[in-house]
């Protein structure tokens, strides 16, 4: 019988997140009291904070952004015409949510830290962080099953089966070792590091959308032979 997608299904299995979020609020409200009314909310490519929010901010925007946008990640596949697919790469789906949140937490974590006086370098966590996230991410794409949210999205891969594994098979793999690479490029400077990993990032995403569509024409082109 052909599984299907359920909210309910998911919230069994991802009841973990819920509590990881409860935490982090709960260290939010002990901490209110403690961080300065103008918190540090954003760091330029040196390190250095340049944007600034009140406490409150401070304590719970990215816990809250991290709950609507998980709860988006849940429901979204409800409208997707293709959610009947959605079972096929459940554990994949799961862990990319996982991922996301641990990483958007880990980083409100961070700008706690920093905000009351500890010596921490977020420009190097975001860059780990999202090495590791694209890491997961090639690990996952070629189980990933054709839907309209999750993936490589392009017309082409939408349109055939086949393109879209090509395609993820491909992806995953300029993805995970694009991740190591910036993983990797953590022990270098603020500026070197953060365009190595914007040129690797952006880089394995065109080139992936360009093999989609060189793939599409082959196909096309062996149909019509």
């Amino acid at each position: 019988m052909l599984k299907k997608y359920h909210v309910t299904t998911e919230l069994r299995h991802e009841w973990y997140i819920f509590l990881i979020l409860l935490v982090v609020f709960l260290i939010g409200i002990f901490v209110y009291p403690h961080l300065p009314e103008k918190t540090a909310i954003h760091w330029n490519l040196e390190g250095k904070p340049d944007g600034y929010g009140s406490r409150f901010t401070g304590a719970f925007t990215i816990p809250l952004v991290t709950l609507g946008l998980y709860l988006l990640f849940l429901f979204l596949p409800l409208l997707d015409p293709r959610r009947d697919n959605y079972p096929q790469f459940a554990r994949t789906y799961r862990l990319i949510k996982l991922a996301f949140v641990l990483f958007m937490l880990g980083l409100h974590l961070l700008t706690l830290a920093f905000n009351l006086g500890y010596k921490v370098e977020i420009s190097r966590f975001v860059t780990l962080g999202l090495g590791l996230l694209f890491t997961i991410l090639g690990k996952g794409l070629p189980q990933i099953a054709p839907n309209y949210f999750v993936g490589i999205k392009t017309p082409w891969t939408l349109s055939s089966p086949h393109v879209w594994a090509q395609t993820h098979h491909l992806g995953g793999k300029l993805f995970f070792w694009s991740g190591l690479l910036v993983i990797s490029s953590t022990i270098l400077p603020d500026r070197p590091r953060f365009w190595i990993m914007m040129v690797l990032l952006i880089g394995s995403t065109l080139a992936a959308t360009v093999y989609s569509y060189l793939s599409y024409r082959r196909e096309q082109q062996t149909k019509a032979e």
